[in-house]
């Protein structure tokens, strides 16, 4: 079972994904946004866990929010938390 950081890592990773897809914002314009290569960053978002820091340059780069990403994470964690307690 992943532990409750995980959880709230890989959700947040998988809401910054999804803002990246539905704000159509090419992989290739992050990857010269980063200096890295489009294939990198197409890794970074398949991944579950990516560091901090680059979470915070991706959601900057797509024009989110990152901390109402975690939050929003934390909270659906929470609630899936309570949801297993019950």
């Amino acid at each position: 079972m992943k532990s409750r950081d995980n959880t709230v890592a890989a959700s947040a990773i998988r809401s910054l994904r999804v803002q990246t897809l539905l704000d159509e914002v090419p992989k290739t314009r992050i990857a010269q946004a980063l200096g890295v290569s489009r294939p990198t960053v197409a890794k970074y978002l398949k991944a579950d866990d990516m560091s901090l820091d680059m979470f915070l340059s991706i959601a900057d780069i797509v024009g989110v929010d990152a901390a109402d990403i975690i939050r929003q994470a934390t909270e659906k964690a929470s609630e899936e938390a309570d949801a297993e307690s019950k």
